[in-house]
């Protein structure tokens, strides 16, 4: 993602300036408040605006995720999202092959179901994002290289859908992906955050279930299919297959 959408906070969300701020500033201390020189503070709470504001909003984060190559993109309710300490625990058994590989998988993440719940928690509607991948990307002899361009795709997606969030006011909008941490693990490259400064931190974004997210339990909430993949599932018993994505918004 270009770092510039993460700089920017676009026109739209500076026209929305809370003047009220600066007022309160001046009541209290009796002068303006500091200003740098062609800088004007900046108070991004569009979701205090209207509903309908709010339901464009997320309409047009949603359609920034079909447009960026999603299956499929939904608005959810938060209500739906269900976190629970067995989806990590299925990260570490059977250990996965990447357990412990980066700073955005377990146990290394320090996003734990406890503080997943309580974040949850302070949101009201997400996007959940779909993207569908051919069966053999996921399960069969060849699934670990194969699964890396559908991952990719995934945190790409979520990125996209995170900084256009941000860039219209919702800044502190939370994302999930899918997986390990496809830039680097797929290149044969260790996690260089473990010891310094992250290659990719804009794609560096965990997986649901590492964070105690049931990805199972919350698309189908959704509406949406979903079935288990495994090392010993018969390709031809498996409908559909695809990764998802969440981007918690206000």
């Amino acid at each position: 993602m270009d770092d510039s959408k993460e700089e920017s906070l676009g026109e739209s969300s500076k026209q929305n300036y809370n003047s009220t701020t600066e007022n309160s500033f001046s009541k209290k201390t009796g002068s303006e408040p500091h200003r740098v020189d062609g800088f004007k503070p900046i108070v991004c709470e569009r979701y205090h605006e209207n509903q309908k504001q709010v339901e464009d909003d997320l309409k047009f984060l949603a359609d920034t995720a079909l447009s960026s190559g999603a299956t499929d993109a939904k608005v959810v309710p938060t209500s739906i999202i269900v976190v629970d300490e067995r989806a990590r625990y299925k990260c570490m058994y059977p250990p996965c092959k990447w357990y412990g590989s980066s700073v955005i998988c377990p146990p290394r993440l320090e996003l734990t179901p406890e503080k997943t719940r309580q974040i949850v928690q302070k949101y009201k509607y997400a996007v959940l994002i779909k993207i569908e991948a051919p069966v053999n990307a996921l399960a069969g002899d060849r699934w670990v290289e194969l699964h890396v361009p559908f991952e990719w795709k995934v945190k790409e997606i979520v990125s996209k859908v995170m900084g256009a969030a941000f860039n219209i006011g919702y800044h502190l909008n939370l994302g999930f992906a899918a997986g390990e941490c496809t830039p680097c693990l797929s290149k044969g490259l260790e996690c260089q955050a473990l010891n310094g400064q992250c290659r990719f931190p804009f794609m560096a974004i965990p997986a649901m279930e590492a964070a105690g997210i049931d990805v199972f339990s919350t698309v189908r909430n959704a509406g949406w299919e979903i079935y288990p993949i495994g090392a010993s599932t018969r390709l031809c018993n498996i409908p559909c297959a695809a990764l998802y994505g969440l981007v918690l918004v206000v």
